[in-house]
């Protein structure tokens, strides 16, 4: 009786070189999906850096404009020029595009209504 390390089957060479150059070929996938995986790791490491970096950056940027904005003087106005600064417009809440589309929705209700009627 054979052995399990023993066992043989027969196959076609076609078949034997089908199957095997499937086997290379999967091989060959899976070490470039890890290569891309790899090198993704390293961008998203760099990424996690630059990340760090820019907020230090911009930490010691507002802490700079802080300090320049605490040494200069307050500008004193008269009365007169301060309500005339102040806005007199007010401004509209709700977008112009929002309106024109809801504007166009109800025009084509409109027509599907006098289609349907």
């Amino acid at each position: 009786m054979v052995t399990k390390e023993e066992l043989y089957i027969s196959i076609s060479p076609d078949f034997y070189r089908v199957n095997k150059s499937n086997i290379l070929m999967n091989q060959a996938d899976l070490l470039e999906t890890l290569k891309r995986f790899h090198h993704l790791t390293v961008l998203a490491r760099q990424k996690h850096d630059l990340k760090k970096r820019l907020q230090k950056l911009l930490a010691s940027t507002i802490s700079d404009i802080d300090s320049i904005q605490n040494k200069m003087p307050e500008p004193k106005l008269p009365r007169i020029i301060q309500k005339s600064r102040e806005p007199s417009v007010k401004i509209k809440e709700s977008f112009s595009g929002r309106d024109d589309i809801e504007d166009e929705l109800r025009l084509i209700h409109e027509k599907l209504r006098e289609l349907n009627s």
